[in-house]
C-alpha cells in the first residue's frame, strides 16, 4: 500500500520506483540475522523492518552502508547513531515514555517517589525501568525507594497469587507519598487497592502515577477499572482512582479508514493472507506497527528523493539518514510526528 502511494504520489524522480522483496524472519533473531545477509546478496536498497529483534541487524545494515528504518523494534542500543549511523525508527522506544513522568511529577512537584515496577524476564519493563530512574535523578527527583514484582498479578481472580502490593506498600507507605507504577494496566489496580485497604488516600496525601507503554483504549475505557478478563468493576478502584494520574500513550486517530485499507492489501500477493472476519463483514483488528511501517517507506522514499535530486548515491544509508533524521511528518495516524 505503501509503495503504490509513493508511486501514485510521484515522490521519486523518474525512472526510479520503489520494488518489494519480502523476508519471513519468524520472529527468530537467527533468522533475521541470516535474512539481513541474503538481502544485501541481492542488491537492495534498503531494510525496512525487522520485526522483534533489529541490533544485530543494524549493525550489519551500517556496514554495509544501507539504510534500516525500523517499524516495531524498540531496542534502546540502536539510538546510539556512533554504532548505528544508518539505523532510524518510526516506532518510539518505550524508553521514551520517561521523559513524560519526569514532567508530570515536575508539574505538580512531586521530588520524592516510591518507584514499582515489572521485573518479569519476558518483559522489558526492567529496561524502560532503568531509563525512568536515570532520567528520575537527572530532573533532580529522588526515587526514595525502589520495588519490583515478578509474577503477573490477576487482581480479582480467587486462588491466584497474593497482591504483591501489600508488602510493598507496607515496606515504604511511612517514608513516601508519591508512588510511581509501571506495568500493565491490569497490574496497577493492585498497588491501588493494596492502599485504598490500608485507607492512604482518605485525606488526600497519597497519590499514584501509573505508567502504562500500551496506548490508551478509547474505546473501552471501563477496562482499567477491571482485572484482566474479568466482567466486573473493582469498586475499591473506582473510588482508588480518584488518586491516580495515567501516563499513557494516546489513542489512534481516524485509523478506522487506514484499518480496512491494509485489510484489503493483506489479502493480495505478495502476503495473501485471508480476512475470516469478511465472512461477516468485519476486518481484522490492525496494530499500530503497521502504521508505523507504512510511515516508514513513505519516509524512506521522501529521503531517497532528496538524495537523488542532490546527485547522490541511492545506496549510501548515511546520506538517506541526513535527510530523516529530525525530519517532521504525518503519520498514518494522523499525527504530526519526527
Amino acid at each position: 500500500m505503501a509503495i503504490e502511494d509513493v508511486h501514485r504520489l510521484g515522490i521519486l524522480p523518474q525512472p526510479h520506483k520503489l520494488d518489494l522483496i519480502v523476508a519471513e524472519t519468524y520472529g527468530e533473531e537467527e533468522v533475521s540475522i541470516l535474512q539481513t545477509a541474503r538481502l544485501w546478496t541481492r542488491n537492495i536498497s534498503a531494510y525496512i523492518g525487522p520485526q522483534e529483534t533489529c541490533v544485530h541487524e543494524a549493525r550489519m545494515a551500517s556496514s554495509f552502508r544501507l539504510p534500516i528504518i525500523s517499524y516495531f523494534c524498540t531496542h534502546d542500543e540502536t539510538s546510539n547513531k556512533e554504532l548505528f549511523p544508518t539505523f532510524a525508527r518510526t516506532r518510539p522506544p518505550d524508553t521514551q515514555i520517561s521523559k513524560s513522568v519526569a514532567s508530570v511529577l515536575k508539574t505538580f512537584h512531586w521530588s520524592k517517589v516510591a518507584f514499582f515496577y515489572k521485573h518479569s524476564d519476558d518483559s522489558e519493563y526492567a529496561k524502560i525501568a532503568n531509563t525512568v530512574e536515570t532520567t528520575l535523578a537527572a530532573e533532580n527527583i529522588e526515587v526514595k525507594f525502589r520495588r519490583s514484582w515478578k509474577a503477573t498479578y490477576h487482581h480479582g481472580w480467587e486462588g491466584w497469587i497474593e497482591n504483591p502490593f501489600e508488602a510493598m506498600v507496607d515496606e515504604t507507605f511511612q517514608d513516601i507519598r508519591i508512588y510511581v507504577v509501571l506495568g500493565p494496566y491490569h497490574e496497577h489496580i493492585g498497588l491501588l487497592v493494596a492502599m485504598e485497604d490500608r485507607h492512604l488516600f482518605e485525606n488526600g496525601e497519597y497519590f499514584v502515577l501509573g505508567v502504562d507503554v500500551e496506548r490508551y483504549d478509547v474505546d473501552n475505557p471501563s477496562k482499567y477499572l477491571r482485572g484482566l478478563l474479568k466482567d466486573d468493576i473493582d469498586t475499591k478502584a473506582i473510588q482508588a482512582f480518584e488518586n491516580y494520574v495515567g501516563v499513557v500513550s494516546s489513542p489512534l486517530v481516524d485509523f478506522d479508514n487506514f484499518t480496512q485499507m491494509v485489510n484489503d492489501y493483506m489479502e493480495k500477493p505478495p502476503f495473501n493472507f485471508p480476512n475470516p472476519l469478511n465472512y461477516f463483514g468485519g476486518v481484522k483488528r490492525i496494530r499500530a506497527e503497521a502504521a508505523y511501517l507504512y510511515d516508514a517507506v513513505l519516509l524512506y522514499a521522501r529521503a531517497l528523493r532528496e538524495v537523488l535530486m542532490e546527485g547522490g548515491d541511492p545506496y549510501d544509508g548515511v546520506a538517506i539518514m541526513k535527510h530523516i533524521r529530525g525530519r517532521r511528518y504525518v503519520s498514518a495516524m494522523g499525527e504530526t510526528t519526527r
